[in-house]
């Protein structure tokens, strides 16, 4: 399936669909690069980002299957950003020592996050709502 890119600025169904695989692919980078440098920072910054722009056309898109996806990827994002928040909150008042629990809690987070991701991808490429 071929993406323009171009479109992404449009409010028709061709822009919903160019930011929503942007969105997905950015969604994705996000949570595999977090993984391997496993610093919360990237994150933070990205998930604000993403979730924003998903919000800020998720209810315009909604007649079409693109409003799903938003919707997904704005609540896929906000669950990974509060999760974060509250597992950095968990190591810091446990002065570093909760990080043996909330490490392995914060891989499974972002490997969650790309299931959905990739879940997304598939719906999206097969042109079915999320």
């Amino acid at each position: 399936m071929a993406v323009d890119f171009s479109k992404v600025l449009e409010r028709s169904p061709e822009g919903y669909q160019a930011l929503t695989w942007g969105l997905y692919i950015v969604s994705g980078a996000i949570a595999a690069a977090t993984l391997a440098d496993i610093s919360g920072t990237l994150l933070f910054v990205g998930s604000i980002i993403v979730i924003v722009l998903a919000s800020s056309r998720a209810r315009e898109a909604e007649s079409t299957i693109y409003g799903s996806h938003l919707t997904n990827i704005k609540s896929t994002m906000t669950v990974g950003l509060i999760a974060a928040v509250i597992l950095l909150a968990v190591t810091i008042l446990t002065l570093g020592i909760g990080i043996i629990i909330t490490w392995p809690l914060y891989v499974i987070l972002l490997i969650w996050m790309g299931w959905k991701i990739i879940r997304g991808l598939m719906k999206l490429n097969d042109g079915v709502g999320y």
